[in-house]
């Protein structure tokens, strides 16, 4: 079974992770893709106690390749969790074989425009999805799992 959700949300793991995609997929295992929070000992240990009874492994994207690979054949279900676009774009261009992403809450800040109720992007997301675009690369906005999935590309021009 293993990876039944790959997610892109600036929040990582928080509540919409854990009780709606959690309860409705049950994952035993999350993989974050964050350079900064695998370089940080107590952020590593601050997700991995948020997720109790679950597997949390933080990787940097060199990392995170060899491990996905790995995980597609394990036993049971994970979620694959990054905080943005170019990180999404990253782990693809090193070659974790990803068919697409939920693109679940990447929230307003400074540069950023709106794009759908919690995306906002800025030229450095855009880049980053027409990339992923060009690369067959899925991109589906979609918050919870009792929402409907609609294509970033229907609501921001990818070609």
């Amino acid at each position: 079974m293993s990876w039944v959700l790959h997610r892109l949300d600036d929040r990582l793991i928080h509540g919409q992770v854990l009780v709606a995609w959690g309860q409705r997929l049950s994952p035993q295992r999350i993989v974050i893709v964050d350079d900064a929070v695998a370089a940080s000992e107590w952020e590593r240990q601050l997700y991995q106690d948020a997720a109790p009874g679950i597997d949390v492994r933080v990787l940097g994207v060199a990392d995170a390749v060899a491990a996905y690979a790995a995980e597609a054949t394990a036993p049971g279900a994970a979620f694959l969790l990054l905080r943005d676009l170019p990180t999404a774009l990253r782990l693809v261009e090193a070659g974790a074989e990803i068919a697409a992403f939920n693109v679940g809450g990447l929230h307003h800040a400074p540069g950023k425009d709106k794009v759908a109720e919690y995306v906002y992007l800025d030229d450095a997301d855009r880049a980053a999805a027409r990339a992923l675009h060009a690369r067959h690369v899925g991109l589906d906005v979609q918050d919870v799992p009792a929402s409907r999935a609609v294509p970033l590309s229907s609501l921001e021009p990818l070609a």
